[in-house]
């Protein structure tokens, strides 16, 4: 009896780690855009115009895909918990959550709690 209260790693949930290290290059790189615009900006006036809008480019086009690439693994981690069979959904009936002035005229003392 006491060893199915133990969890094993196989039980346990995806890890958030590489999730983390997404989503910390998505800021790093969030932050940098500014910075780069500025450097940017400096080599224009000093006559570097190609390398110049070559730098913003690829900033920004950096910056968008990690951004996407940290919202598409968060998806991806979020699927993968609720998909576990320990985490569960459970719609609360009116009565978990009645609250004084709740006038509708129907009496919810019998509404059912259904897991989903």
């Amino acid at each position: 009896m006491a060893s199915k209260s133990i969890r094993y790693d196989g039980d346990r949930s995806p890890s958030a780690k590489p999730l983390i290290l997404l989503t910390t290059i998505a800021v790093l790189l969030l932050v940098a855009v500014p910075i780069s615009i500025l450097v940017a900006l400096f080599m224009i006036v000093f006559g570097h115009v190609v390398g110049g809008f070559a730098v913003i480019g690829i900033t920004v086009l950096a910056a968008i895909l990690a951004v996407v690439a940290a919202g598409a693994s968060g998806i991806r981690h979020l699927q993968r918990i609720v998909e576990q069979k320990s985490f569960r959904v459970v719609q609360l009936g009116k009565r978990d959550y009645h609250y004084e002035g709740d006038n509708c005229g129907h009496d919810h003392s019998n509404d059912e709690i259904r897991i989903i």
